[in-house]
Parts: C-alpha cells; structure tokens; sequence
C-alpha cells in the first residue's frame, strides 16, 4: 500500500476527527495533528500569507503529504510525494467536508470512524485488488473482523485463491468478490500479492537485493535487468532476451522485485508509455499513405492547438521523421508522479483525436479507421491486459 495512515484534523482546533492508521503501529493521532496545525500556522505566519503554504514535511523514512480544505487539514503519511496521492487526498477532505458539513460549527458524536470507511476503502484499498490478485486468508481471521459479509466471504472461499477464482467458486460476479476482498484487506482478515502481468512495466533500482533465500533467477532473467528500463513490458523484455519459458520468466521477474532489485513505475509514467507506443504506431501507419512531411505537420499543428490546455504537451515531440520523443523534464516528471495520470490520459487522448480527424481530411474516414484498428492489435499485443483501458471507439472517425 502506498500510505502508512491518513488523518482528517479540524483546522481551528487542532483536534484530528478522523484517523485509519494501516500500519497497525497504535501512534496517536492527536499528537501529529496538533503538530501540523501549529506548524502550518507558524509557516503562514512567517510568510505573512493568506492561503496556506506548508504542503510537506519530512522524516527520515516517510513523508506527511498536506492538503487544505475550507475547514479542515487533511494529512496522509507516505514514502512517496507524489500528485496522485495529493488528489485521493483532496478527494477524502472535499469529501469528509460535504459529509460532515455540521462538524464546522458544532461538535457532535456523528459515528466519523464507521460512517466514512467506504469512502477510504474506495479510495486507498479498492484499487488495489484486481481480478488476478491472489488472496491469502490469515489464520485466525475471526479476530480481525466481525462483519458479517466478510466473514462469510472468508468461511467459503479457499485459502489461497485468487479474486476471479473466489467469485467463480462463490457465484457471485466479479465485482462483488472485488469489493469483498478490498473489505477484507481493510480489515486486515487477508493479505494480497498482485502477480506479474507481461504488460507490466519495471525499472531497475539496484544491482543488489535483499536475500530471498534459496530462490535462484534463470540466465534469462538475470539479463532481463538491462531490459527492464521502465520503457519496455515485460513481454517484450521475455522476447528480447529469447525466455522460452514465460512462467519461469515472470516468477523470476516477481523474485527481483521481491530483492527490491526492480519496481513498477508509477501509473502516470505507464500512460505515457503506453500513448506514446500507440502514437508512434499510429504516425507510422498514416506516414505510409500521407507521408513523412505531411505526418509531421499533422502532429504538429494538432499538438500547438492543445498546448495552451495542457502544457506539458509542448514536451512531446518528434525527433526525426516521425519518431516520437518525451523530453526529460516531462520524463521525470511522470516517473515521479508529480503529473496526474488522468491529465496524461485526457491529453494524449485528445492529441490522437485532433490527429486521425486531420488525417481523415486527407485520405477519407477508411483508411485512418482501418490504421487504428492496426494500432489496437500492435498495441494488444504489448500490452494486453490495459489496452482496453485506451478509448479506442473515441478514435475512431
């Protein structure tokens, strides 16, 4: 999990009126929240400003990421500073203000603890559980929950199952068994280990890792850590290195990132990655009927147009011909996850459709229609398990 704990502090008072620590580490949450109130007040006072300024401070292993409502603060920690988890947290505090609106002005028992869970476990717990995720049930889970769905869930179910076996053995659908598990996971009853997909994206870290034990990687896979530059898919690593078995492969895949010798790279940068092989494929595509010179002009008039809405659209380029370029500054920005990936998705969608209605001027709807259903097949084959989350019928002309 990304977080360590999240806090909701009422700014006038200091007193923090919600609090789900997911570490189990038992650190008392008035402590911190009268410390970030009196620090975030001693920073607007020190720098004489009317909107709050203090958004992060730092310890030796964690970061306590700040965001501000009209009436509360709202703190999360975590490893990472990264702007994909500044927007659940603002989700939560514009949330939590909605939801307990009367809380500005009077100081009630309204249940905050029990009446906002759903929202947290929405926000922090369900993206985590997938279809593939393998469920572990604990031992003695009767002592970690007592809701009656979950424990229901957890009697039936196998030990070690995944999410999709769990509802085909349940009956249920798939979505059921998802947020039954993400409702487990909240309570602790489960743990969670999301396997290796071949359209998953590493990059390496370290040459060295942490001891796994007895657990030895193929020569395949011990060169696969030159191919894991959080530009290529697995897939497309295992091919590059000529594995010849891909179980084998994405095991021992698994077993660096288990040494911390390799991480999967933020949701942002898997966007861009991922528009920016179906750009490419696309440009190549049109270039073969338009040409090279009139591609590039197609890309660069669609792209000027939308720079003014999304600016860091000016960072992607063209080297030259028609190949495409993400300058470093975009790069580390999307490897950071300093960008949100909903912002990558939305321009790069766009910059795609600007792009096939401009060459459907030139060649009719047929030709560009037929280049994108090409597109999806080349990109399927990289990445198949997210090419669907790609608008494809949006492209379409």
């Amino acid at each position: 999990m990304d977080i360590n704990s999240l806090y909701i502090i009422k700014r006038d008072t200091g007193v923090c009126i919600y609090h789900k620590d997911f570490t189990e580490s038992g650190f008392d949450p008035q402590l911190l929240s009268s410390f970030l109130v009196a620090m975030t007040s001693f920073f607007d006072e020190a720098t004489r400003s009317l909107t709050s300024q203090a958004r992060a401070f730092e310890g030796s292993n964690y970061k306590i990421v700040v965001e501000f409502g009209d009436w509360t603060l709202g703190a999360i920690s975590t490893k990472e500073d990264t702007e994909g988890i500044r927007i659940k947290l603002r989700r939560m505090i514009e949330r939590f203000e909605e939801q307990f609106n009367v809380l500005r002005w009077v100081d009630i028992d309204l249940a905050v603890q029990t009446r906002f869970e759903q929202n947290v476990i929405d926000e922090f717990v369900r993206y985590l559980i997938t279809p593939e995720t393998v469920i572990t049930v604990r031992a003695e889970w009767q002592h970690y929950t007592n809701r009656p769905d979950v424990m229901s869930f957890l009697r039936i179910i196998p030990s070690i199952c995944s999410v999709r076996d769990a509802a085909e053995f349940l009956e249920v659908p798939v979505e059921v068994a998802l947020n039954l598990a993400a409702e487990a996971l909240w309570e602790n009853a489960i743990t969670v280990y999301n396997p290796v997909k071949p359209d998953d994206i590493y990059q390496a870290t370290s040459l060295t890792g942490q001891d796994v034990g007895d657990e030895e990687l193929s020569p395949e896979t011990a060169r696969t850590l030159t191919e894991l530059d959080g530009e290529t898919p697995v897939s497309i690593a295992a091919e590059r290195v000529r594995t010849s078995d891909m179980k084998r492969f994405l095991n021992d895949v698994a077993i660096l990132e288990k040494r911390k010798m390799i991480e999967l790279v933020t949701p942002a940068h898997a966007i861009a990655v991922r528009y920016t092989s179906v750009l490419q494929s696309l440009l190549k595509g049109c270039s073969k009927i338009v040409g090279l010179n009139a591609m590039r002009k197609v890309f660069f008039v669609s792209r000027e147009e939308l720079v003014e809405m999304y600016p860091w659209m000016a960072y992607v380029t063209l080297e030259e011909g028609i190949d495409i370029e993400m300058r470093s500054s975009l790069t580390a920005a999307t490897i950071r996850g300093t960008i949100s990936p909903d912002i990558l998705n939305d321009g790069f969608r766009v910059l795609i459709q600007f792009i096939t209605r401009r060459v459907k001027d030139l060649t009719g709807a047929q030709p560009i229609n037929k280049i994108i259903a090409i597109t999806r097949d080349e990109i399927r084959q990289q990445y198949p398990s997210t090419v669907f989350e790609i608008e494809w019928e949006s492209l379409a002309v």
